[in-house]
This record gives C-alpha cells, structure tokens and sequence, in this order.
C-alpha cells in the first residue's frame, strides 16, 4: 500500500470523507513517519509505519487512554487506528500546535504529580505494549521488585549478551546487581500510572498553555521510574522538580533514579550500539562496585 492510500483510509477512519486540503510531513521521532493533514474541518496529525507489528498503534492508543483516564494530565484525542494485516499501519491524533510556554514546566510538574496519584492494584499491566520498537512483556505482579527486575533489567541484560555488547563477566555483574535490586528500590510503593518513556521529547505545550503528554510506554509502578527518565538526558529544569514535590507531598528520591535509568540506557544500548555501554558500567560500578 502506497504511502498515499494509507493516509486517504487514515482519514477516512477519522473523519469520514473530508476532502482533504493539505499534507504536510512533519518531525514526529525517529520510528514513524507523521504528517500534518488539514481537511476542509480540522487538523490532524497521522502517524505512519510500514514495518510495526499488527498492534504497534493499537498499544499506543491504549497508552494514551490510560493516562487520560488518571484525569490528571492532557493527550492527544485518539481519532482511529489500523491493526489489520496491510503493511501500512497508521494512528490519527487530533492536532495539537506547539508554543512556547515557561509556566508549562511547572505545570507538568503538578500534573505528572497528580497522575502519580491514581493507584492501581498491582505492578506491570495487563498486556504486552512497546517502548520504541521493543515489545514489552509485562504481567500482573504483587512485588516492584521482581517485575521490574524480571521484565525490564533482566530481560534487556540478556538482549545485550545475545547482541554481544555485554561478555560473560560483565554480565555477571549486572545481572548480580538486578537481583539485589531489594537493597534500594522499595518492593511495595504505591502503584501509579506511569508514562514509562517520560523524557523531554515525550511531552509538548500546547496552544492554550497546556501540557500534552505524548508517546506513552505505560506501565504501573513506582513513581520515582518516570522521574529518573526524565533526568536522564536532562532538558528538565528545577522548576519542574519543585512543581512536582510540592504538588505530591512526597520527597524525590535521587539516590534511585540511576537504578531506573539502568533499563533505559539499556534499551539505548541495545537500540544504538556499544557507545551506551559505559554508562551502564557507570551505574552498576556505583552500587556494586
């Protein structure tokens, strides 16, 4: 299916038969191609991917929803989805026009903390999903620890083994590090509603002001996992951070996030290749030494 048609049946599935006036592509990351697509009623923004399995958007749309049910932060509406078997797969937000905003940060803040707040009865999720291209195995768990030891370090570890950017030694040390993992993270935290991919990319300010969080890889866990991200590749100011200690009542716990950030330098090591592969050392040296 030509790129054409998919966008033609993406809008059709939104919008019914708008006649379409303008298509313009426009950034949207590194793994889909997106489009600005402007009908004679309203915009849309339309991701597009040939290569993604049959539920990529699916998965997605069922992200976005999950954050919006917390009632605590904005999203884009989702309009449809394809997850039939053509080669073409598509999702279709509604259209969200980035401004610039220094209240915006703040407000995130006191959002993500009200978000934080929705407690769920167990850690994990109910269904696989994706961060980036890679599935996620998820699961219904009664301890943090294990799940997050089971199904996000352990099972990157043994991707960068298989991928050869981990030797038999190495390898040694972090698994022992991802079962001790009890020594500092908490086993039994509240289980929030997790964005699960919270860097600074993965949210945008919207025309009225508002925060929009975008691209989810929701899980349910400890809170403290969505804040190391987003102090991982930086682009968070303190402003964000009181924001959000005051709005929650609860202290950041620093001391952790670099047992957070583990799994994802992992994910970017087994994504972008060995230059990550440092940085993982770094975190293991810092608590096993």
């Amino acid at each position: 299916m030509d790129l054409q048609k998919i966008i033609d049946q993406a809008v059709e599935s939104s919008t019914g038969n708008l006649a379409v006036r303008r298509i313009k592509e426009v950034g949207g990351g590194d793994i889909n191609r997106s489009f600005l697509v402007e009908t004679d009623e309203t915009r849309l923004f339309i991701k597009v991917n040939h290569g993604v399995p049959a539920d990529f958007f699916e998965k997605e749309a069922m992200g976005l929803a999950e954050l919006k049910q917390t009632n605590a932060v904005k999203v884009p509406e989702v309009l449809a989805y394809n997850g039939k078997s053509d080669a073409g797969r598509f999702l279709v937000l509604s259209y969200i026009k980035s401004t610039l905003s220094f209240q915006a940060e703040e407000k995130l803040g006191v959002q993500l903390a009200g978000m934080h707040r929705t407690k769920k009865p167990y850690y994990g999720l109910a269904h696989n999903n994706y961060i980036g291209t890679f599935q996620q195995e998820n699961g219904r768990y009664d301890s943090w620890n294990t799940y997050y030891r089971e199904k996000r370090l352990l099972t990157q570890i043994k991707l960068a083994c298989e991928k050869g950017f981990l030797n038999e030694r190495q390898a040694e040390k972090h698994i022992r590090l991802a079962e001790s993992i009890g020594r500092w993270l908490p086993d039994n935290p509240r289980s929030s509603v997790l964005h699960g991919d919270l860097w600074g990319g993965n949210w945008m300010t919207g025309g009225d002001g508002s925060p929009y969080l975008i691209d989810p890889a929701v899980l349910y866990g400890d809170c403290q996992m969505d804040l190391a991200m987003t102090a991982l590749f930086g682009g968070f100011t303190e402003r964000f951070y009181r924001a959000y200690e005051e709005a929650s009542g609860e202290a950041l716990n620093r001391d952790i996030w670099p047992l957070y950030q583990l799994f994802y330098v992992y994910m970017h090591l087994n994504s972008f290749g060995e230059s990550y592969l440092a940085h993982t050392e770094r975190i293991v040296k810092q608590y096993i030494g």
